[in-house]
This record gives C-alpha cells, sequence and structure tokens, in this order.
C-alpha cells in the first residue's frame, strides 16, 4: 500500500470519523477531509473503495440498512454484490465527471439501482469547490472572492451548463450531438483540478481576438461516428459513442463563423448541432416566460437579461454591467449572475454579466397592477418588461 492511500484509509478508521474531528478547522478538520476527497478518483480511488479497511468500517451500517447507500465509492458497486448477495447499491453521492463509467456500471449490474450526482443544481457554499484557477490557487482554500461551488450540471440562474448535456446523452435521452468548447482565451494554461470539476467549456464560438490560436472541441455523441465541420469544411470524422466515452475531441484553430457538428450511426445520419460566432454588435436581450403574477406577495418572476448580436446569437465572451429598476406594483427579489466569484450583493440593482447572463427575480405586491421592469446596459438599447398582477 502507498503511502497516500495508507493515509487516506486511515482517515476511514472509524475513531478517526467522529463528529468533533469533522468540525475543527484546522489540518486534521472538514478542510482536510474535503482535500483527501480530491485525491478520490482513477485506480486509487477504487483502492480504497475496495480496500478491507473500507469494508471493515462500512460493515455495520451495510449490515443495519435494507439498500447500502454509497458516497464516492463507484469502485465497490460491483464488490458490494459479492459480499452482500441481497442487498441493492444506490450511489448517493458521485462525482459529477465519473458519469460514463458510473452509468456503464449502473446498467451492468441489476442490484445496483441508481445514482444522485453531487451535484445538479450550483448552490452557495462550499466556495470554490469547482472554480477553475488559473493562477495558482487552490481549491478549497477559501479563496477571495469565492462564493459558489460551481460544480452543479445546472448553473446558479438556471442554465445548464455543458457536462448536463453529456450527461442527457449517457442516460440515452439525447440523440442530438452536442458541441462544447474549452475556453479558447484559457488554452493550454495550467489549472487547478478537483473530482468534482469536468471541463472550463462553454457552447461558444464567439472569441474575438483569438483568430488564429488554438481551440479544444469536444462532441459529445451517442451516435458511432461524429464529424465536425468549421464554415463548411470538414474537420474529419471520428469515432464517439459509448465505446469511446461518448466524446470525439478535436485541436483545431479558431476562425470565426459556424462550427457544425453531425453524427453517424451505420452511416446514416442521425443528428446535427451547430454554433455560430456572434457578430461584433452587442445587445442587451431580455426573456420572461411569466406575463402574469398572482396578488399576494408571493408570486414571482424570473427574467433574464443576456448579450446578443442583432442575428440574436448569444454572445458569452462579452460583459457589461446590467442595471435593473422595478417600478409599480412589484419588487426587486434578488439579482445576479451565476460568476462563481462575482463581486456584489444579490441585493444590489446592478451586476456584471457572467457567460453573457444575469437574472432578475421580481416579487409581486399584494394588490394588483402592473410591474414594469427596465434594464440598462452601456451601449445597449434598454429592453423593459411589463407583468401584470392580478
Amino acid at each position: 500500500m502507498n503511502t497516500i492511500t495508507r493515509d487516506i484509509m486511515t482517515s476511514f478508521r472509524p475513531e478517526n470519523l467522529s463528529s468533533e474531528g469533522n468540525n475543527r478547522q484546522d489540518k486534521e478538520g472538514a478542510n482536510a477531509l474535503n482535500s483527501m476527497m480530491a485525491l478520490m478518483s482513477g485506480k486509487a480511488a477504487d483502492m480504497v473503495a475496495c480496500h478491507p479497511l473500507m469494508t471493515q468500517t462500512l460493515e455495520e451500517s451495510c449490515q443495519a440498512m435494507d439498500i447500502t447507500g454509497l458516497n464516492y465509492l463507484t469502485g465497490r458497486h460491483v464488490l458490494e454484490k459479492e459480499l452482500h448477495p441481497n442487498k441493492p447499491v444506490v450511489g448517493t453521492e458521485t462525482f459529477p465527471a465519473d458519469i460514463v463509467r458510473l452509468w456503464d456500471i449502473v446498467k451492468n449490474n441489476d442490484h445496483v439501482l441508481g445514482d444522485y450526482t453531487w451535484t445538479g443544481y450550483d448552490y452557495l457554499g462550499e466556495a470554490g469547490c469547482g472554480t477553475f484557477y488559473y493562477d495558482g490557487t487552490q481549491n478549497f482554500n477559501g479563496a477571495f472572492p469565492d462564493r459558489v461551488a460551481y460544480i452543479g450540471d445546472i448553473n446558479l440562474i438556471g442554465y445548464r451548463r455543458p457536462i448536463s448535456y453529456l450527461r442527457e446523452i449517457v442516460y440515452g435521452l439525447r440523440k442530438e450531438p452536442y458541441v462544447a468548447v474549452e475556453r479558447v482565451d484559457k488554452y493550454g494554461l495550467p489549472h487547478s483540478q478537483t473530482p468534482w470539476m469536468w471541463k472550463d467549456n462553454v457552447a461558444s464560438w464567439t472569441w474575438p481576438g483569438y483568430e488564429g490560436k488554438p481551440a479544444n472541441v469536444d462532441v459529445y455523441s451517442e451516435a458511432a461516428e461524429v464529424e465536425l465541420f468549421l464554415n463548411g469544411m470538414s474537420l474529419g470524422r471520428k469515432p464517439a459513442g459509448e465505446a469511446n466515452g461518448f466524446i470525439a475531441g478535436y485541436e483545431i484553430t479558431y476562425e470565426p463563423g459556424e462550427l457544425l457538428a453531425v453524427s453517424y450511426t451505420a452511416g446514416q445520419e442521425t443528428g446535427r448541432f451547430s454554433l455560430r460566432t456572434a457578430r461584433e454588435d452587442v445587445v442587451l436581450s431580455v426573456e420572461c416566460e411569466t406575463q402574469t403574477l398572482a396578488a399576494g406577495g408571493e408570486d414571482l418572476a424570473f427574467i433574464t437579461a443576456k448579450l446578443t448580436d442583432t442575428d440574436g446569437t448569444d454572445n458569452l465572451f462579452a460583459q457589461r454591467d446590467i442595471k435593473v429598476t422595478v417600478e409599480g406594483a412589484g419588487t426587486l427579489q434578488g439579482f445576479g449572475s451565476a460568476g462563481p466569484r462575482a463581486l456584489g450583493s444579490y441585493d444590489d440593482n446592478i451586476w456584471k454579466t457572467f457567460d453573457g447572463y444575469v437574472m432578475a427575480v421580481i416579487r409581486a405586491e399584494t394588490t394588483p397592477g402592473t410591474i414594469n421592469v427596465r434594464f440598462e446596459a452601456e451601449g445597449c438599447e434598454s429592453k423593459e418588461v411589463c407583468i401584470e398582477v392580478a
């Protein structure tokens, strides 16, 4: 047993898992536990998961439960069938980036009921767990101005991140391919990494100033093969599908225009997905699905303000400070972005966009009337939303 494995297993001994130990704020407390968990991936993690000391530690709990729930012990799921033949297993907490391997285990072992990832929706707290640092900062160190865990499939204002589309494909729920681009402005830069983190990527092909620079592009697909096109020119076909982790990776050169992925099974096209470069003009756009709220002081409207071009193509690269003003029969309940290191309060009425977006939450007052919500950004035409309170 190597030193790292031995130290990890020692930390799992019952006498080292007391509530007192977990509440300590020194190297033996929760920060140390989280740092240790950052090592829990790959072959080392499987060695820990299946180690006799782990079995010894878990046995009493396993015997007491009808179903064995395992956190971050994917490598143990199959072993549990041998140890407890009549007891089902569920992954009660697993790493987001472990979904391809985990779901293969679920599908091929009928004693495994399924899985819960940590986590579906991003949240305030455990700040910096999934932040991509490019300056040498290490995760779990509480580095200012961290505020968000930044490990959710869905970001803080309710929009899906690329890993959620990979998960959808792995589950067999999506036939169309999906394209995710690692941030071109961060290409080649070393960064921090924990098992909760996937990739620092977005569905965007707008990177002004990086023309001619290299770019890493992933095509997610359940199909056997995918082909990537840049401005109509094929960049080649590559295998994808389950046998290849549902991902085909390309390293290409950034050139504005259209990036198109086409998927094929048995030589027949099964789907396509494209990204377009936003034009230089930056437009403030708003989206609000709610046109009416109920009076009473409890109904909420969620309004997205985002940056696009005149054609409506999202511009995730541009940044603007956006101001919101609310008048009439409603109040501003909260305002902000999904940025993991954003400054400011969610009570403020001015916020900088993160990946092109901010969101305002408007609460209806107790009496009927009209709510007028106005958004302003420098260099952009202002936009207004009217909501009736009845």
